[in-house]
């Protein structure tokens, strides 16, 4: 079971990465150009909400069974010592709950907003998102990078 939901989290990562960028190039451009959202605009915001949500909760399902972390709870202190400990015990987790989170403000606020500060409050917000999800990604560890 740990390792199907491994593969599952490791190759949701492409589709999330990949409609995060959309996203935030789309609203970039949206709030650039001027004009108001739309509801394409917002059924593309839906797919990137809910591949970060989905992939968020594979994460944490994936946090509770990892070997890993595990090790990491048997000695906190020593393993806020070990770069890799730290990185699947505290650091991941916590910064891809923010970027979730941000995600999650994202829609909140601009769900009902059908004005043109919408593309500038998604962008704003998807863009630290995504500067978040790109900066505590295991690269070593991605199928077709190692």
């Amino acid at each position: 079971m740990y390792s199907a939901i491994l593969n599952s989290h490791h190759y949701l990562a492409y589709a999330v990465l990949l409609l995060v960028i959309l996203f935030t190039f789309h609203s970039l451009r949206g709030w650039l150009s001027g004009r108001e959202s739309s509801a394409g605009d917002k059924k593309l915001g839906l797919a990137a909400f809910i591949a970060v949500h989905l992939q968020f909760t594979l994460g944490l399902v994936l946090y509770f069974l990892s070997p890993t972390v595990q090790q990491a709870f048997k000695d906190f202190g020593l393993a806020m010592k070990s770069s890799n400990l730290r990185l699947y015990a505290v650091e991941h987790p916590m910064v891809m709950l923010i970027a979730a989170v941000l995600v999650t403000v994202a829609r909140i606020k601009t769900k009902r907003n059908d004005a043109n500060a919408a593309h500038r409050a998604n962008f704003i917000l998807y863009a630290i998102a995504l500067l978040l999800i790109l900066s505590l990604i295991p690269w070593d560890k991605w199928p077709g990078l190692s």
